[in-house]
């Protein structure tokens, strides 16, 4: 966690991501297992998976869902000596398929840094619509923003 804690893009795309030391990464990770059972539903709190890889166990990154206004935002993360490979696309694809059917969500949002190209790219692998360009505070600043919708009827978003 802490490794992609430093690495440049979170710091550059994440900035809610990244954590001063370990106690307060080791804090903030209690919180989000807490978040399991209380509330334990995305629509109420975060819901946060680990991306493992398959055959060696490591950790890649995460899918997270999370309240946002009426509806469950989707976040994501991979290690960058991971990316380029299929795998963010592939976990967001399944952790949005298994979150639908675990908490009857018909649709999920996600919202990127307009000028993040690889963010947005995989969106569209992992069959998110883009919506709509906004300017809104993200990742702590005033920014331009894409939103995408992902149906779990597979219908475009509208």
């Amino acid at each position: 966690m802490m490794a992609l804690n430093g690495e440049p893009s979170t710091r550059r795309w994440l900035l809610s991501h990244v954590y001063a030391n370990a106690p307060e990464a080791v804090e903030r990770m209690r919180y989000l297992i807490d978040c399991y059972t209380s509330p334990g539903d995305p629509r109420l709190g975060p819901y946060v998976l680990a991306v493992d890889h398959l055959a060696s166990g490591a950790l890649l990154g995460h899918v997270g869902f999370s309240p946002f206004r009426n509806d469950v935002e989707v976040s994501y993360a991979i290690a960058e000596s991971h990316r380029k490979q299929g795998y963010g696309a592939e976990a967001l694809s399944h952790a949005c398929q298994w979150a639908a059917r675990s908490f009857n969500l018909s649709r999920l949002l996600a919202i990127t840094e307009s000028e993040n190209e690889p963010s947005r790219r995989t969106l569209d692998r992992a069959n998110f619509v883009h919506c709509e360009d906004t300017v809104m505070r993200f990742q702590g600043a005033e920014q331009l923003v894409s939103h995408y919708v992902w149906r779990a009827d597979g219908n475009e978003a509208r």
